[in-house]
């Protein structure tokens, strides 16, 4: 209800306009909100990080006092990431609207206490910090080195807590840790529920879009990007 009526996004066609969510962005959502851990294997372009984007917002919001960490492969990613954040805030309702403490592009902190902080995927990113949701975009294009170190020092901070989240989201890419908690999620051999979307999913994406995508790219790039 707070992601369609209020978050406003902007479109490549149409520029700022209302959220308004497909069948299976509302499914994320709720297997974010009942679950700890939740992994998503999605094709590019299906508005997942816009998703997830306006969950962390209303989690801001409704809950004093949290810690989120926003994470990519790269810093300016996840920096673009918390700026579309910042946007959806700003065209928030006032009422609806925290008091602001500290606002720049690597994190906010609103009156509530709750705090938003944007970084690189790395061993050191969040380490020594206590955080409430962390949400991993991309996670199969950080290097597996990284990933293995990046889990190894990050994974306490989450155990402190009986109902922290992490949330990881990606397009395959290869064999790698993401692969491997994927394979595992689907398995039962781990607590991760996994999400998957099709690209046919996606309103307007037919057979006639799939011949067209591969006409002006190629098939292995459209298996590898969506299929």
């Amino acid at each position: 209800y707070f992601i369609e009526n209020y978050i406003k996004i902007v479109t490549l066609d149409h520029g700022l306009q209302q959220f308004k969510m497909y069948n299976f962005q509302r499914e994320m959502v709720d297997t974010f909100h009942d679950n700890r851990f939740s992994i998503c294997k999605l094709p590019r372009q299906t508005g997942k990080s816009t998703t997830i984007i306006s969950y962390l917002l209303h989690y801001a919001i409704f809950n004093a006092n949290t810690n989120i960490a926003i994470l990519a492969n790269k810093a300016a990613i996840a920096r673009d990431l918390l700026g579309r954040l910042q946007l959806a805030y700003e065209n928030l309702p006032k009422w609806l609207q925290q008091g602001v403490i500290n606002w720049n592009k690597g994190n906010i902190e609103l009156e509530n206490k709750s705090q938003i902080v944007a970084a690189a995927t790395s061993s050191s990113a969040i380490r020594g910090g206590s955080y409430n949701v962390i949400f991993l975009d991309e996670f199969a294009f950080v290097p597996s080195n990284i990933a293995e170190q990046f889990f190894a020092a990050v994974y306490p901070t989450i155990t402190s807590g009986q109902n922290t989240k992490v949330i990881m989201v990606s397009t395959p890419h290869g064999m790698n840790m993401f692969y491997k908690i994927w394979v595992d999620a689907q398995e039962k051999r781990n607590d991760y529920i996994p999400v998957e979307v099709h690209w046919s999913e996606v309103p307007g994406r037919d057979e006639a879009w799939k011949i067209e995508t591969i006409r002006n790219t190629s098939e292995s790039q459209f298996n590898s990007e969506f299929e």
